[in-house]
C-alpha cells in the first residue's frame, strides 16, 4: 500500500504536472479513493467542500487551497521510498522517505498510518515528520473554519 501511495499520489513520482491543463489531480476521489479509508475519504471531501465555500466567501485561499497535503513538505519529491514498519498489527505505521531529485542527500520523512478494511490495507492518516501535525488535523481545522 505504501508503494502504491507513492506511485499514485506523489506528483513527481506519478508523473503528474499540477500546472498542466487537464492533468489528473491527486485530489480527485477517483484517484485517492482506492488508497484511503472510507472515513478519511469522507473527511477529505467535507474539508474540500468547506474550503471551497471559505474561498468563495472570503476570496482568500483556504487551508486546502493548494490541494490535499499528501506529504509534510509541499516541495516536489524526486523519490518516495518505503521504509520501516512500526505501530501495531491493527494500525501499522509505515515510514515514507522523500528525497529531492537535485539533492538526493536531502529530504524528509512522513509516516502513513494504515488501517485494514474489507478492501485491504488503506491509509487512514499521514503524520508529518518535518512539521507538527497530521492530515486529519488539517482537514478538521478546515471543516471547523468559519465563513463570514
Amino acid at each position: 500500500m505504501a508503494g502504491r501511495f507513492c506511485k499514485t499520489l506523489i506528483p513527481d513520482i506519478a508523473r503528474y504536472d499540477p500546472n498542466e491543463y487537464d492533468s489528473w489531480p491527486p485530489d480527485d476521489p477517483a484517484v485517492f479513493g482506492p488508497l484511503v479509508t472510507r472515513e478519511l475519504a469522507g473527511q477529505i471531501e467535507e474539508a474540500r467542500d468547506r474550503g471551497n465555500r471559505i474561498e468563495k466567501a472570503t476570496g482568500e485561499k483556504s487551508p486546502l487551497g493548494d490541494g490535499v497535503p499528501w506529504k509534510g513538505v509541499q516541495d516536489a519529491a524526486g523519490t518516495c521510498e518505503v521504509g520501516s514498519v512500526s505501530g501495531t498489527a491493527e494500525r501499522p505505521e509505515v515510514t515514507i522517505r522523500y528525497k529531492y531529485a537535485d539533492a538526493p542527500e536531502m529530504g524528509w520523512t512522513d509516516i502513513l498510518v494504515l488501517s485494514r478494511s474489507a478492501q485491504g490495507w488503506r491509509v487512514d492518516n499521514i503524520r508529518y515528520g518535518e512539521r507538527d501535525g497530521d492530515l486529519r488535523s488539517i482537514l478538521a481545522e478546515t471543516i471547523a473554519g468559519e465563513t463570514p
